[in-house]
């Protein structure tokens, strides 16, 4: 029994090592290394307050990534396909938590959507797997929710 007990620990103790070096979260298309200092292209539907809002979430990024913001408008659809071939890195201005568009990453909840029926949330969309990216995202959110600029 004490020697199984071993084996299950040092092979935990193994595993544990092997992801430790495996520097997740990850970008397969390398989003963040794209944006880092250059371009940060965002898409923005056409949703004046929730756009506004969201703004301040996208500034935050950016100079946290010394990346410069270039924004182009523009309906759901196009924008999401834009997304998925890369084409820009970032949705935001109204996206409902309960969006449709399933063939993306969805942010943590930037604030209410404004002008629902319901008290439902918004959230920002980036490309499907790009995780290292949507962490630092999240993490833009949490900043512009301390500073009182998102919600």
């Amino acid at each position: 029994m004490c020697a199984r007990v071993f084996r299950v620990l040092a092979a935990t103790a193994a595993l544990g090592g092997l992801l430790a070096g495996c520097d997740l979260p990850r970008d397969p298309e390398e989003t963040l290394e794209m944006v880092r200092g250059k371009e940060l292209r965002v898409g923005v539907l056409q949703s004046d307050r929730n756009a506004e809002q969201d703004r301040a979430v996208v500034e935050i990024l950016a100079e946290n990534l010394q990346s410069q913001p270039v924004y182009t408008e523009g309906d759901a659809h196009r924008l999401f396909e834009e997304l998925d071939r890369g084409h820009i890195h970032l949705i935001i201005g109204g996206v409902p938590k309960s969006t449709p568009f399933k063939k993306a990453g969805f942010s943590k909840a930037v604030g209410p959507l404004y002008g629902s029926a319901e008290e439902e949330k918004r959230v920002l969309a980036v490309r499907a797997g790009e995780n290292a990216f949507l962490l630092r995202v999240n993490r833009a959110i949490e900043a512009a929710k301390a500073a009182g600029a998102s919600s």
